[in-house]
């Protein structure tokens, strides 16, 4: 039997150490990505960029894009699993991603699966080679090859964060203590920050369950060096009624009442508020035509967005390396951020690749598969735009705001 030291708290899981004793090593291959689509760009000029090799049916993405959008920059959707991607994306990204959001999934058991509705018709996906050896490896061992599962990626999402990065990781009250500590052994107590509430006020609950309704998700907000000069911008709120209270300033680092001159304290109305931990926004709803796209875990808009204002700046790059419905890029696309997705099921790179497009007015044809990793490189189009209503097929699984 293994000899293992245990010299900290720690979580610790079937699987976590190998037959020695020592921790399991995250996988760390350099495999090429090949480019199946580019958005935005002429046919002549998609010849002109292969040069005069064939490289096959896909052409090799080479990375030697600027790093703005005026440099050239091209934002990135790539389908295949985020371990080989993440790993993969390190040659060339490598602390150099300044902001990544994470929604990994957190209902047991959830596949990659899902139906859509065609007129009268139900038509079922079953998952492809490629999401089920990903649904085995997530859910195969239970909770421990969960916690093996998002371990490893965790590490991937670390190296490349810039040290002055910072990462959301969002969960629900069941998988968030786990992935508290998941977070404090990969990216140290010390960077920890807040633990944000999202409470989705509009939910409608479940009043036959013996058990107090759930009304939030909590997302975890760390930085990968509490040391560094990482981006944080407070921004404020509307208050749902304007208040009366004290004027206040700081004086020889001390808060204190604010006085007139005659030495009476002075009062303002405020009709905003500095945005804390808890976050009142809207879970999505399907009577939403304007932003429901039928996908289960399909987070609002808003709530990205928000993560975006707190933590990076116009032209920065975000990472979401469980892009799902493809709210990450969507957000992004508002706020003039850059961005790289990357999922396994082939529905979400569907809906992700389409949502973007088409809120920008771009007509696309003609997005093909491969057995190997792809990328489709999309160009920022505008930094705002509205989108459109969208309905199609769904992954089976737990909703973000399911009361369970």
């Amino acid at each position: 039997m293994a000899n293992i030291v245990v010299n900290k708290v720690e979580l610790v899981w079937p699987g976590k150490y190998n037959e020695v004793g020592t921790l399991k090593e995250v996988p760390r291959v350099n495999l090429p990505f090949q480019v199946i689509e580019r958005v935005n760009e002429s046919r002549a000029a998609r010849e002109a960029a292969k040069g005069p090799t064939q490289l096959g049916l896909f052409e090799t993405w080479r990375g030697d894009e600027g790093v703005t959008f005026e440099e050239g920059w091209r934002n990135k959707l790539i389908w295949g699993d985020n371990l080989l991607v993440m790993a993969s994306l390190l040659d060339k990204y490598a602390g150099k991603v300044d902001l990544i959001y994470i929604d990994p999934p957190f209902g047991t058991g959830a596949d990659f699966s899902f139906k859509a509705e065609v007129g009268d018709a139900v038509l079922v996906k079953d998952q492809s080679i490629l999401e089920e050896k990903a649904y085995r490896d997530t859910w195969g061992g239970g909770l421990g090859s969960y916690l093996q599962m998002l371990a490893e990626r965790l590490v991937h999402l670390r190296d490349l964060l810039r040290p002055e990065g910072a990462i959301f990781v969002h969960s629900d009250v069941h998988m968030g203590p786990y992935i508290r500590l998941l977070m404090d052994a990969v990216f140290g107590e010390a960077n920890f920050l807040n633990e944000i509430a999202w409470y989705y006020y509009n939910k409608m609950h479940d009043s036959r369950k013996k058990l107090l309704p759930k009304a939030f998700d909590v997302i975890f907000y760390y930085v990968k060096n509490r040391g560094a000069n990482y981006t944080y911008q407070s921004i404020t709120e509307a208050r749902g009624a304007p208040v009366r209270q004290l004027k206040r300033k700081k004086v020889k680092g001390r808060m204190v009442n604010v006085k007139d001159e005659q030495g009476k304290v002075v009062y303002q109305e405020k009709t905003t508020k500095v945005v804390d931990n808890v976050w009142r926004i809207r879970c999505l709803q399907p009577a939403n035509k304007s932003e429901w796209v039928n996908f289960e875990t399909q987070k609002p808009v808003d709530l990205i967005e928000r993560v975006l204002s707190i933590a990076s700046k116009p032209g920065d790059l975000v990472l979401d390396a469980f892009s799902g419905s493809g709210t990450s890029a969507i957000a992004c696309e508002r706020q003039r951020r850059r961005w790289i997705a990357v999922d396994v099921g082939r529905y979400p790179i569907h809906l992700t690749r389409k949502r973007p497009t088409a809120a920008n007015g771009v007509r696309v044809l003609g997005f093909h598969s491969s057995p190997v990793r792809c990328a489709a490189d999309l160009r920022h189009a505008a930094p705002t735009w509205q989108e459109g209503p969208g309905a199609g097929p769904h992954r089976s699984g737990r909703c973000a705001c399911d009361d369970r």
